[in-house]
């Protein structure tokens, strides 16, 4: 039962030629699968890093917000007793100052630390143009309590401008984090 001498070597050559192809494909599937999960892997790094970003940016401009309507806030409170202070001075020039005194100590350190904690949140604003309106603000403010330190008339109108100017760009990185993210979002 001779039939070519060749017939086996075809087989064994036809098996062998298979095995490599096989594991040829398997080694390029493997690799592209390798690469297609490395890739998942650093976009799903990319976005829980920038999921912590705009997390800790929404943060800090609610905070900063909030300090800066204290710091105004308190600023007035100040001004007002440093008033109230010089009226009762003059109202009754025999009493001891130390008796109005009180008061508007209080409403000034009351000032200076909300003043303090508005400053010390400033720089951890991440946009550099609300930071910069931010950090004007607070620097109108500082002025503003030296002034009234002083006796010196305050330009609520120059204040209010800055805060308000502050204000708005606050809002307006908080609505444009808050519209990148739902544009981000899957629609069903």
């Amino acid at each position: 039962m001779v039939s070519g001498g060749w017939a086996w070597f075809t087989t064994v050559a036809s098996i062998l030629i298979g095995q490599a192809t096989v594991l040829t494909m398997g080694f390029i599937n493997n690799r592209s699968q390798t690469r297609r999960e490395a890739h998942a892997r650093a976009a799903e790094r990319y976005k829980v890093a920038a999921e912590r970003r705009e997390t800790f940016e929404l943060a800090q401009l609610v905070e900063v917000n909030t300090l800066l309507r204290n710091a105004l806030t308190s600023l007035h409170a100040f001004g007002s007793a440093r008033r109230h202070y010089r009226s009762r001075l003059r109202e009754d020039p025999a009493a001891p100052p130390e008796t109005y005194r009180q008061p508007m100590q209080d409403a000034s350190d009351a000032a200076d630390a909300a003043l303090d904690a508005l400053r010390s949140q400033i720089g951890f604003i991440l946009a550099d143009d609300v930071r910069a309106l931010a950090d004007t603000a607070e620097k109108a403010l500082t002025l503003a309590a030296a002034g009234v330190l002083l006796d010196e008339p305050v330009d609520s109108g120059a204040l209010g401008a800055r805060a308000n100017a502050a204000y708005e760009a606050l809002s307006a990185r908080l609505r444009d984090i808050y519209a990148t993210r739902e544009s981000a979002m899957p629609t069903a």
